[in-house]
């Protein structure tokens, strides 16, 4: 059990990292510490049909999932496309639900940020089905950020949709995320159907989200 063992510390890793240093805005630092991650993942032993080579496959897409995030970010697109292609083919070979679909929101991501918005989506609706087939929290958060995703993309007009379908779209984020205390989800719900309202003309509701979307991100950082 010691490759086990390996993995699992870094996936620990991989979620120290996320918290102290790419969520603090920490880029380039957080870049380094998952390719110095990747490279303990990799160096674990195992070939197809392995009791360790799913668990293999499913930290090795989380650890490239975050670097893709990062990529994007820094406008490194080629490099983000290229890893995005690694996470996938690892996610499919995890046989994990959970990390199959967060690596087709990603993938469908980072290919829309490469100029193919309808390929993109088809991605992005392909991970739905799997978040809603379960009831774990894990399919819960994975179904409320799928909503997101779709809001912030009708809200920057990268896909068609009105002003109301964000708001539904939210409706349903924040159905889902509330309940499962998801602070920096739910802030993230409320921005969008706060820009949704405001859109519209409707001050009040818009300036009453921006207030819940500040609560909340507060909130998520320890208040």
């Amino acid at each position: 059990m010691k490759d086990a063992g390996i993995l699992k510390q870094c996936e620990e890793k991989i979620e120290k990292a996320l918290y102290t240093l790419e969520m603090t805005g920490q880029l380039h630092e957080a870049l380094h510490k998952y390719r110095t991650i990747e490279k303990d993942i990799e160096a674990v032993s195992s070939t197809p049909g392995d009791l360790i080579y799913a668990q293999k496959q499913r930290v090795l897409a989380y650890c490239l999932m975050r670097q893709v995030n990062i990529l994007r970010q820094l406008g490194q697109t080629e490099e983000a496309a290229a890893l995005s292609e690694r996470e996938l083919t690892a996610a499919r070979a995890s046989q994990d639900e959970i990390t199959l679909a967060r690596s087709l929101l990603s993938h469908g991501t980072t290919v829309m940020v490469q100029g193919d918005i309808e390929k993109g989506l088809t991605f992005i609706e392909k991970a739905r089905p799997f978040f809603e087939k379960g009831k774990s929290k894990d399919h819960k958060q994975g179904l409320g950020w799928y909503w997101i995703l779709k809001a912030d993309l009708i809200n920057s007009e990268i896909i068609p949709g009105k002003p109301f379908e964000v708001i539904e779209a939210c409706r349903y984020a924040l159905e889902v995320l509330v309940p499962l205390e998801n602070w920096p989800g739910v802030a993230r719900a409320y921005a969008a159907r706060a820009q949704a309202y405001e859109t519209l003309g409707e001050r009040e509701k818009a300036a009453a989200d921006r207030k819940a979307q500040s609560e909340y991100e507060n909130k998520e950082s320890g208040d």
